[in-house]
């Protein structure tokens, strides 16, 4: 299984902050990413801009198919389908700053959009780092 990374602009259209919920469903945009999504992979959900951190994680439920853009102007992006149903509320995110020094081998800020792979074995100190987290926050 690969894992992902998704991001989440909080001041952008799609998902508000009261849309953060205890268990999302539903599609997401994978930027540019055209393959390599399958279901059963991990994803984390990245806030981007202010308050920067991991607030979701969970599994992909489909592979990435192409749909009109979130945008609502007519062009064609890339989903894939999702269930995060491990939450943190955004003052409880797994902040960049400490992503930045314990899975060094992903660029935090330097992710253009999501569908970004994190790879082996990143991807195994992101989830041994996240176990940790959700183990410390009252969900």
């Amino acid at each position: 299984m690969a894992t992902f990374l998704l991001t989440w602009n909080p001041g952008g259209r799609g998902l508000a902050e009261s849309g953060l919920v205890a268990v999302l469903r539903g599609r997401w945009g994978v930027g540019i990413r055209r393959t390599g999504i399958a279901p059963g992979d991990r994803a984390f959900l990245l806030r981007q801009h202010r308050q920067r951190g991991l607030v979701a994680a969970g599994r992909f439920t489909s592979e990435i198919y192409a749909d009109e853009h979130w945008d609502g102007s007519g062009r064609v992006t890339t989903y894939a389908d999702i269930e995060l149903d491990e939450v943190v509320d955004v003052a409880e995110r797994l902040p960049v700053e400490l992503l930045r020094t314990e899975v060094p081998g992903v660029a935090w800020n330097h992710l253009q959009g999501s569908g970004v792979q994190v790879r082996p074995p990143h991807d195994r100190d992101l989830e041994e780092l996240w176990r940790d987290h959700l183990s410390h926050v009252d969900r």
